[in-house]
């Protein structure tokens, strides 16, 4: 499904302030810039060839625990970016790992942004796909960002499908302070899963928990009252 016109215009205008005048590193260089609780990482691909794989990975301190977030489609594009619309809650270090047909890799420099509770609180809604989203920005005479490739945006924040490992995440900034609950059911209204309290701000619930791939309903809940209300998809 492509994203109306409406849509991306008011996407674009989102970030055309923050970073009209920003220009994108070569590789292994990156450049990284938050909005509202949502960043973008920027850089251009010396390589035309020669290239298996190009992947984001983050992690909340700056040596250990990189977790690999997203892979970048399109090997050819100069100009590439990746959008993580679910960063962490502090310290978020990227890098990014290039990979040759020979199977060196080649790492970036480390890239950092620290997103707080007020800008997760007020996160902007941006389009979603059911597929990898692309995007063609341009921005300011010296920013071009190119191509934004970036894993399927979810309609919930807090509870979707990882797209890697199929696994649902729960990601709940205030989870720690308030009390927050979580029910699955399937097509049929059936409750098949409860969690009574979500105790960390990121939870990974195993995809094996549901006993079946399909779409399956959840109903979030804060202080028992209904806060949020969507869909995954089990795969």
């Amino acid at each position: 499904m492509l994203f109306n016109k409406k849509s991306l215009l008011s996407f674009i205008f989102l970030f055309s302030y923050a970073i009209s005048s920003i220009a994108q590193s070569t590789l292994p260089n990156i450049d990284v810039l938050s909005k509202d609780g949502i960043n973008i990482l920027g850089w251009v691909s010396p390589y035309e060839s020669g290239v298996k794989s190009v992947t984001v990975q983050r992690s909340a301190d700056s040596t250990y625990n990189f977790r690999t977030i997203g892979i970048i489609t399109n090997l050819k594009t100069k100009n590439q970016n990746f959008i993580d619309a679910h960063p962490l809650l502090g310290n978020n270090f990227y890098r990014v790992v290039l990979t040759f047909n020979s199977e060196i890799e080649w790492i970036s420099n480390l890239a950092k942004v620290v997103v707080d509770s007020n800008a997760i609180a007020h996160q902007k809604a941006i389009p979603t796909n059911d597929s990898l989203q692309k995007l063609i920005d341009k921005l300011g005479d010296t920013a071009v960002l190119n191509n934004l490739n970036s894993v399927s945006y979810p309609k919930s924040r807090y509870v979707f499908t990882n797209p890697f490992t199929g696994n649902v995440n729960i990601e709940i900034p205030d989870a720690l302070d308030n009390n927050y609950s979580l029910v699955f059911y399937d097509q049929k209204d059936k409750q098949i899963l409860e969690i009574p309290k979500v105790q960390e701000q990121v939870v990974i619930l195993d995809k094996r928990n549901f006993q079946s791939n399909g779409v399956f309903k959840f109903k979030l809940f804060k202080d028992k009252k209904e806060f949020e209300k969507g869909v995954i998809t089990i795969y």
